[in-house]
């Protein structure tokens, strides 16, 4: 009676503690296949790859600025829109050059990404109002195409402005400058310029007060100085 109990008992705990480690393998097993996937994932896109807009078409999309009424915002020099009512934000044929494609995507469906300072409303983010629910793909892929193509209307060959350095990069022979508007040509911003010299940074560090000449059709910057303290 006593000997067939302690089997009892021997086969019980065998077949828990194979169960237990029945389960522990299968636990183990799904962990490592999710973090197979996981890691599939993680790289199966292709190196280098980033988020791309199809071309669009420009003159479609000057339409689509129509039938939204984005001139309300923002002006479009050379267009015969009506000019901003109130409270504008950027001009925009001084932003063709500056972007790419995806940038003004980024604008029309996420306008709270980037924004500039003197066109944040009372919460911090954008004025703009919110299309989402209402423009269609294509029309989003057009208007994008004709945000990009816009150019402002001829300008001087260079135009001298003032700012302040925000950072250098010789390497790359570039300066980072946060400058007061530039009539006519760009408002107020921070950005990074490529210069014709390297030798042109020479003794310019983050936070020097500068005067620079730029070339408005290569937005080059052919002469920059330092201003005196």
């Amino acid at each position: 009676m006593i000997l067939q109990l302690i089997i009892t008992i021997l086969f019980t705990w065998v077949a828990l503690v194979f169960v237990e480690d029945s389960t522990l393998s299968a636990q183990k097993s799904a962990a490592g296949s999710k973090s197979g996937i996981a890691g599939t994932m993680a790289t199966h896109h292709p190196k280098g790859w980033q988020f791309t807009m199809p071309r669009g078409e420009p003159l479609k999309g000057r339409a689509v600025f129509e039938k939204y009424e984005c001139y309300d915002c923002h002006e479009v020099r050379g267009e015969s829109f009506p000019y901003p009512t109130s409270d504008p934000g950027p001009e925009l044929t001084q932003m063709g050059p500056l972007h790419p494609r995806e940038y003004f995507t980024e604008s029309v469906i996420h306008p709270d990404a980037w924004v500039e300072k003197k066109y944040r409303s009372g919460n911090g983010g954008s004025k703009m109002l919110d299309v989402n629910d209402r423009m269609t793909v294509q029309e989003l892929v057009d208007l994008s195409a004709y945000l990009a193509s816009l150019r402002p209307p001829k300008l001087a060959k260079s135009v001298t402005a003032v700012g302040k350095v925000v950072a250098v990069i010789p390497q790359n022979r570039e300066i980072v400058i946060a400058h007061e508007e530039i009539k006519g040509v760009m408002d107020a911003m921070t950005m990074g310029y490529k210069v014709s010299t390297a030798s042109q940074l020479a003794g310019l560090m983050a936070g020097d007060s500068v005067t620079f000449t730029l070339d408005t059709e290569k937005r080059l910057i052919v002469k920059i100085v330092k201003v005196k303290k």
